[in-house]
């Protein structure tokens, strides 16, 4: 496992909560985080409070030291094993992405070719993997646009824009929108006749 994958699960080991911190989740690390620190607090609380005579003390300290004690161990478990679960399944969603980007590769090579249809088996390969991956999904409109499929370009292109968190194919798909809906060329053929039924 790379280190990328291993640091978040010592951090969790170490003081929980931070661990998901690290990998974006901040909202459950915190309240992870704050749940520790109250355990911890409790902990710390019935430590100083044994030192009292026991008409002071609120709580029963012995109860509330193995109170905090489990809430501290339930919460260390939790943690750690969660972002263990996390890790993992982080690990094979970028495994996936690598195999899904050897076929959007393939795919470019094979349109090069001019063999668009092994560059359409390639990108729907891909999306077989990530049905919103926004990569295949522009390449999809693309090569559906070559070849004269202009719905079937269109739906890829609007489903790339709507998945591309990251806007990184924004400014391509529309540009590639608005060459579709522009009004297809006539043909050479077409205007011969035109200039005859002109002159008759």
């Amino acid at each position: 496992m790379k280190t990328a994958h291993v640091a978040p699960i010592l951090l969790s080991i170490i003081l929980p909560g931070t661990g998901h911190i690290a990998i974006g989740k901040a909202l459950k690390g915190l309240l992870i985080f704050f749940c520790f620190g109250f355990a911890v607090d409790g902990w710390v609380y019935s430590q100083a409070a044994s030192v009292l005579p026991p008409e002071n003390s609120v709580l029963s300290i012995p109860a509330l030291h193995r109170g905090s004690i489990a809430l501290g161990g339930l919460i260390w478990a939790f943690a750690t094993f969660d972002m263990v679960h996390l890790a993992l399944r982080r690990r094979r969603l970028l495994a996936k992405a690598a195999v899904a980007d050897g076929h959007i590769r393939d795919a470019l090579v094979a349109h090069l070719r001019n063999d668009s249809e092994a560059a359409l088996k390639e990108l729907h390969a891909a999306r077989r993997i990530n049905d919103r991956d926004p990569d295949a999904l522009f390449h999809l409109g693309v090569l559906y646009a070559s070849r004269g499929e202009r719905r079937k370009a269109r739906r890829a292109l609007l489903r790339c824009i709507r998945y591309d968190q990251e806007g990184k194919w924004d400014t391509h798909a529309q540009q590639q929108l608005r060459a579709l809906e522009a009004p297809a060329p006539r043909s050479s053929a077409q205007a011969p006749a035109a200039g005859q039924e002109g002159s008759g």
